[in-house]
């Protein structure tokens, strides 16, 4: 009889050991969850504050052609030179670089080194304008729409100058430059009158109670090219006319924009490489003709993008975001940063 009584308490007490292991872990599983998710929120505050208010090393490295990947030694998208009062200017030169289809594009495996993250941590950075700004071309009729990046709300009320600039017998030619407001459906109409020519680029400047966005919108037919610095970088071997490039400057003026052009000179150093005497400060965008005026060769320094550390993949479950208001090259962006863990 007192084997039984032995047995049955021994029965009592494992139940008891088994089922407050099994509480134990029930209750420290959101505990260690929560845990989990904080450390990954205080690892993405980290990497944003790193990615928009350091330079990286050396700190102009997004115009330096000389700088690759192999000798970058600390990576940053902070504007060289900027005062802490500027906190969140980013260089256009090296928000570029993240781009795969530029010629110094720097690759995420690099970033993910030079970030400390290891094979521990995934992350994706999406930097595009803070206004989303669409064109529709009917005829010599150029209708701009512009709306809020969060649900495409369309945005009332919003100051838009436009020019056009477009090739014709072999030279660049632009338009007078206009201006309208949005207005409740958040579109606007242009009309620069007959231009026959199918080269042309338009160039926006949008403003909504502050917030500036410069967009350039290829009008017609451009090669696309690259510049970064005071180089010049095309997509293809191009002679150019009379060695010489228009830049488009696009500043400040009176709640509005002023839209300009200045003609500077181009020395050619290799088969798809130019370098220009002088880049404006304010220069959004590169304009030149082929040699034959078969091209208008448009390079611009507009920034829309998705980088992340896997290709093609822009989160995981579970993963952290944080974004961050930025000014790039005088525009309005926003920068969010998704950050996840790879394994558990």
């Amino acid at each position: 009889m007192h084997i039984y009584e032995y047995l049955f308490t021994a029965i009592i007490i494992v139940t008891i050991l088994l089922a407050s292991s099994t509480m134990i872990g029930t209750l420290s599983g959101p505990s260690r969850s929560v845990s989990e998710k904080e450390q990954l929120k205080v690892a993405a505050q980290k990497i944003i504050t790193q990615l928009l208010l350091d330079t990286g090393d050396p700190s102009d490295w997004g115009s330096d052609v000389t700088i690759d990947e192999s000798n970058l030694k600390a990576f940053g998208l902070a504007k060289h030179g900027e005062t802490t009062r500027d906190a969140y200017v980013l260089d256009p030169d090296k928000v570029l670089r993240l781009d795969n289809t530029h010629p110094l594009f720097i690759h995420p495996s690099r970033i993910i080194n030079l970030l400390n993250l290891g094979k521990e941590y995934g992350l994706t950075l999406e930097i595009f304008p803070a206004i989303k700004v669409n064109l529709t071309i009917d005829s010599n009729e150029y209708k701009v729409k512009v709306s809020s990046e969060y649900g495409e709300l369309p945005i009332f009320g919003a100051d838009v100058t436009a020019r056009m600039y477009y090739a014709s017998n072999g030279a660049i030619n632009r338009s007078l430059t206009l201006t309208s407001q949005t207005r409740a459906n958040g579109e606007c109409t242009f009309n620069f009158g007959n231009i026959s020519s199918e080269m042309k680029v338009l160039i926006l400047g949008i403003n909504y109670y502050g917030v500036r966005v410069v967009k350039v919108f290829p009008a017609g037919s451009v090669a696309k090219a690259h510049f970064v610095g005071n180089h010049l970088f095309l997509n293809e071997a191009y002679n150019i006319s009379g060695n010489e490039a228009y830049e488009i400057i696009v500043e400040k003026r009176d709640g509005g924009y002023m839209i300009e052009d200045v003609k500077f000179s181009l020395d050619k150093v290799g088969d798809v490489k130019f370098d220009l005497t002088y880049v404006e400060p304010s220069t959004v965008a590169i304009l030149a003709i082929s040699e034959d005026g078969t091209k208008l060769i448009f390079a611009s320094k507009e920034v829309n993008l998705t980088y992340s550390s896997i290709p093609g993949v822009w989160s995981f479950p579970f993963a952290y975001s944080v974004e961050r208001s930025v000014i790039i090259g005088g525009s309005a962006y926003i920068v969010r940063l998704y950050l996840w863990r790879m394994s558990w």
